[in-house]
């Protein structure tokens, strides 16, 4: 036990040293001689201890600021009398490791020249993301200076359109620039502001300076809403068919995704993707909302859902003079036919889905109008057509007028022959026998059996009518 008791003292000990050891000794600032107030002229020397690498700076009552580079300091016309302390500040640090408070006093013997010189500014820095928006940060420094006083508050100034604000900004000890943040939640989207800053010395001379400087919050891209690629968004109404696609397209900053309602009560979202420049949602139209109206609450177009391309699921033209056919039902909603042909117009009267037209008392091409929901005015021209009614024909037996032979004249021209001798006549034809008519005889070289008649018959009316005179 005594052995453990030995062993833990040393343990103690040994402890107790490395603490010693490793233990950091605060820095000190002091005068190295016994003045301790100072006039116009005077050299003031510090002695610093374990103050390698701090900065020093002298701070009288009205917060004038004397920033060294090395331990000693010349008191100047345009210090202010009273109390100064010192603070040393480690590399990058913004609090102070060491403040020595009533190190010296100041008091001008002489009377010093009236200040009448305001601060000068040279340059603003402002950094801020790529894209600006309400609840970026601004981070602002300038640099701004004054010969005499010293500069005692420096004010930003930011000017928009819709709202103006002011930031107070603070000096960074190791930097000496004015600095300041400030939040842009009094401005809006797109909004362009302006910069300036004011600037008073410890004289009270004050200065406002335009900076020139301007920035302008990020615009987001307005929505766009899409029907197979194409722009819909500046239209009323829209008939879309199943199958096809509509595309909404958003700002990549957005924060709310839409969806489409229907009339009936639907609720159908969309499929929603984030690309470089945005949030694209799709919506592929399914048989399922054919007849449907849907719309995003608020904006773009209202959408009717149609199956059928075409409205008409038959059309007949019964007895080349009334035309007459049945809807598709998915377009129950067109109204106003009429019917057009070679410019004469005719009605068409609706039952239900069915049609039918007034009767059509002109020929050529038929076109069927009609109004769409979307109030657009629709046409088709039908493969019937109302064809000319022709009168039937009749076929006319076409005779020729008989012939009269006028008074005095003989029917033929030529001399009549003398008539023969009955008795020879008899004689030569006595001895020949009698022939039977060939049916097949040549009738061009026979002469018709009527002539002779009709010569017997001209030579009595002609010596009847000569016996009459």
């Amino acid at each position: 036990m005594r052995k453990l008791g030995v062993l833990i003292i040393l343990f103690w000990m040994a402890c107790s040293y490395q603490a010693d050891a490793t233990e950091i000794i605060p820095p000190t600032i002091s005068l190295e001689n016994e003045q301790t107030e100072y006039t116009a002229g005077d050299e003031i020397h510090f002695r610093l201890e374990n103050a390698e690498d701090l900065k020093i700076v002298l701070i009288n009552e009205q917060g004038q600021k004397r920033f060294l580079k090395e331990p000693v300091y010349t008191v100047s016309e345009s210090d202010l009398d009273g109390s100064y302390r010192a603070e040393l500040y480690q590399k990058e640090k913004l609090k102070p490791v060491l403040v020595a408070e009533d190190l010296f006093q100041v008091k001008q013997l002489d009377e010093t020249t009236p200040d009448d010189t305001p601060p000068s500014f040279s340059v603003i820095d402002i950094s801020h993301d790529t894209d600006i928006l309400p609840t970026s940060m601004l981070h602002v420094s300038i640099e701004a200076s004054d010969d005499e006083s010293g500069v005692k508050a420096a004010t930003l100034i930011i000017q928009g359109d819709s709202n103006k604000a002011e930031i107070q900004l603070t000096q960074n000890i190791w930097t000496e620039k004015w600095e300041g943040e400030l939040a842009l939640t009094d401005f809006q989207l797109g909004e362009k502001i302006t910069f300036a800053v004011k600037l008073m010395d410890f004289a009270d001379n004050e200065i406002t300076v335009d900076t020139l400087k301007e920035v302008q919050l990020y615009q987001p891209k307005a929505p766009t809403i899409s029907y197979n690629g194409m722009d819909i968004l500046a239209e009323q109404k829209k008939i879309v068919q199943v199958g096809d696609e509509i595309e909404l397209t958003l700002d990549k900053y957005a924060t709310e995704f839409p969806t489409f309602e229907s009339e009936s009560g639907k609720i159908i979202p969309l499929n929603w993707k984030k690309n470089p420049t945005g949030w694209q949602g799709s919506l592929t139209l399914t048989q399922d909302l054919v007849g449907e109206i849907i719309q995003i609450p608020g904006f773009g177009p209202k959408l009717l859902i149609r199956t059928n391309s075409t409205p008409f699921h038959s059309i007949e033209l019964i007895k080349n003079t009334i035309l007459t056919g049945i809807i598709n039902e998915d377009f129950a909603t067109i109204s106003q036919l009429y019917i057009d042909v070679n410019g004469s117009r005719y009605a068409v009267m609706r039952d239900g889905v069915r049609f039918t037209s007034e009767e059509i008392t002109t020929t050529g091409n038929i076109t069927l109008y009609w109004t769409d929901w979307d109030g657009q005015i629709y046409s088709e021209v039908l493969v019937q057509k109302i064809k000319p009614i022709l009168p039937p024909i009749h076929k006319e037996i076409i005779t020729s007028k008989p012939v009269i032979p006028k008074e005095n004249q003989p029917i033929f021209t030529t001399p009549a022959p003398k008539p023969e001798n009955p008795v020879k006549k008899l004689e030569n034809t006595s001895n020949k026998p009698v022939k039977k008519e060939n049916k097949t005889t040549n009738n061009s070289s026979s002469i018709p059996f009527w002539i002779p008649s009709l010569i017997i018959i001209g030579i009595i009316i002609f010596s009847g009518n000569k016996a009459m005179k």
